[in-house]
C-alpha cells in the first residue's frame, strides 16, 4: 500500500477514532502504570491475581455494553467479548474466580461513573475493551516465556485465543466511519472511554495491591 493510501485510510481520518485517541491518551497511560503489565507477573500466582482482577472489571463492563442500544450501528452488541477467556484462563491455573460484585458497591453505570446510555457512550466503552487486545498481544509472549507456558496457556485473554481481534477492530472502525457524528457525540464517546479506563483501574488496581 502506498504512503498516500495509508494516509487516507478510514482509520486515519475517522473523527470518532481521532476524538477517542486524543481524549483518552492520559487515562490510557495512567491505567498502564497502575496495572504494570507484564512487569508484575513473575509467577503463576501473579498471573492468576491479574486475571482475577481484570475479570472483576471486565464482566460488568461487557454486561452493560451488551445491554446498550446499538441500533445506530451495524455491530454485534458483544463484539470482542472476552470475559469467557478470563474465566477459562483462571480455570487453567486452577485459580478461584471472583464471586459476587467487584469491590464497588452496586457496580453499574450509576456507581462506576460509566454510562452507556447513548450510542456514543457505548462506542467509547467498546473502544477501550477492543483496544486492550493490542496490548495483550505484546504481554502474552512475555508472560509465556517468563512462566514457561505454552502459547495461549492461561494467556487466552491476552491473545484473544479463538477470537479475531483484527477483524473485530476493522468492523468497529468501518462502522464508526460509516456514520456521521456530532461534536456532542464525539465528546460523549471520549468521556465514556475515559470513565471506562478509570473504572478498570478503580476495580483492578486495589485487588492487585491486595494480592
Amino acid at each position: 500500500m502506498s504512503e498516500q493510501a495509508r494516509r487516507v485510510r478510514p482509520e486515519a481520518v475517522s473523527p470518532m477514532l481521532a476524538a477517542l485517541r486524543t481524549g483518552t491518551r492520559d487515562h490510557h497511560l495512567a491505567l498502564e502504570r497502575d496495572l504494570d503489565l507484564p512487569g508484575r507477573i513473575r509467577t503463576r500466582a501473579d498471573l492468576a491475581a491479574v486475571l482475577s482482577a481484570l475479570l472483576a472489571a471486565w464482566a460488568p463492563l461487557e454486561r452493560d455494553l451488551a445491554a446498550a442500544d446499538w441500533s445506530g450501528l451495524r455491530l454485534d452488541p458483544r463484539l470482542g467479548a472476552a470475559t469467557g477467556l478470563l474465566r477459562a484462563d483462571l480455570a487453567t491455573l486452577d485459580a478461584a474466580q471472583p464471586t459476587g460484585a467487584p469491590p464497588l458497591a452496586g457496580v453499574g453505570w450509576e456507581d462506576a461513573g460509566v454510562r452507556f446510555d447513548t450510542l456514543a457512550r457505548a462506542v467509547g466503552g467498546r473502544y477501550v475493551l477492543l483496544g486492550s487486545a493490542l496490548g495483550g498481544s505484546v504481554i502474552a509472549p512475555v508472560v509465556e516465556r517468563r512462566l514457561g507456558l505454552g502459547e495461549g496457556e492461561a494467556t487466552g485473554f491476552f491473545r484473544r485465543s479463538g477470537r479475531a481481534p483484527g477483524r473485530d477492530w476493522r468492523d468497529f472502525r468501518v462502522a464508526l466511519t460509516d456514520r456521521d457524528w456530532s461534536p456532542g457525540e464525539l465528546a460523549e464517546a471520549a468521556e465514556a472511554a475515559r470513565a471506562t479506563f478509570t473504572f478498570v483501574g478503580r476495580v483492578a488496581a486495589p485487588l492487585l495491591r491486595a494480592a
